[in-house]
């Protein structure tokens, strides 16, 4: 959806790696070695259940869950055991732009940074941190609290206010990105990369009054796009957006000052005051070395029949 200036999602595929099933009892290659203590859910819970939420997701927003795959593996061998226990999920999606709208423009002083979706609970915090370690690595508290939550509804009202943007022909958006990980912290920044801008943050829509600063900012809520427009266009989108019953807010200014800054102005502070170069450009090299395990299999034994 946040492809170039806006595009048409139509379809999803998923593929689901997992330890083996254990379905049934009568499988012997699924008894090399014993099932392990699974912390949240089985691997035929995860099969199931995953399964079953993309296909209902997918079916209820109106991109259909069309084609996919399951691997399920474990093995040992001379003392070496292998098994996906840190389960793989790939999600793809088929969709359509329009090629005049399939870059994104530089954004200019003065447009708007507006918020399309629901509103800020204490939902998905650290929640690609969390999913990048080991299973338990954290307390319970805070692995569940990572876990995202899906809104299919209100998916489908910001796609349709997308959709129709998109089929005009005079799309006004300069810029569009989706909220993933790091929730407005990624998404915002990244709308504003090119020259900078501010946000405030009371006009943030939240749904919880506990969150703090930092909880708003962050918070990986779901179904929610962040859009640049120019401010003539706002009623425009407005009218749309209300049309589809998809929540818009204004949310920010672009500013052509270098800088993301995050404003209170209720309590008359900034939260986040920095240059884009402390985000953008300046990360440290990673360097990654590898090196090659000498392991030797036996050869392989087919059945025949």
């Amino acid at each position: 959806m946040a492809g170039g200036k806006g595009s048409i999602p139509l379809a999803g595929t998923a593929v689901y790696m997992t330890p083996y099933s254990r379905v049934t009892q009568d499988r012997s290659w699924e008894k090399a070695f014993p099932e392990r203590p699974w912390r949240y859910q089985t691997p035929l819970d995860i099969l199931i259940k995953a399964s079953n939420g993309a296909s209902d997701f997918g079916n209820k927003f109106g991109q259909p869950l069309i084609a996919g795959s399951v691997l399920t593996f474990e093995h040992q061998e001379q003392q070496q055991q292998w098994g996906y226990d840190k389960v793989i999920m790939l999600a793809g999606g088929v969709g359509m732009g329009v090629a005049n709208q399939a870059l994104k423009a530089k954004p200019s002083e003065g447009d708007l940074i507006v918020i399309l979706g629901g509103d800020n609970y204490r939902i998905g915090m650290g929640g690609a941190a969390v999913s990048s370690v080991n299973t338990g690595a954290f307390d319970n508290a805070i692995e569940l609290n990572a876990v995202q939550r899906s809104n299919p509804e209100m998916q489908k009202r910001v796609a349709n206010t997308i959709r129709a943007l998109v089929e005009t022909g005079k799309n006004p958006i300069v810029s569009i990105h989706d909220h993933g990980a790091g929730g407005h912290l990624n998404c915002l920044s990244e709308l504003v990369e090119e020259t900078g801008g501010t946000i405030y943050i009371n006009q943030l829509p939240i749904g919880d009054p506990t969150l703090s600063s930092k909880e708003i900012v962050g918070n990986e809520s779901q179904e929610r796009m962040g859009l640049i427009i120019p401010s003539n266009k706002f009623s425009e989108l407005k009218a749309i957006a209300d049309r589809e019953k998809a929540p818009c807010y204004k949310v920010g200014t672009i500013k052509d000052d270098g800088k993301f800054v995050i404003s209170s102005e209720i309590k008359k502070s900034s939260p986040i005051n920095l240059l884009l170069s402390d985000f953008f450009g300046s990360s440290p090299l990673t360097i990654m070395k590898d090196k090659s395990l000498k392991t030797s299999f036996f050869d392989k034994e087919y059945d025949s029949k």
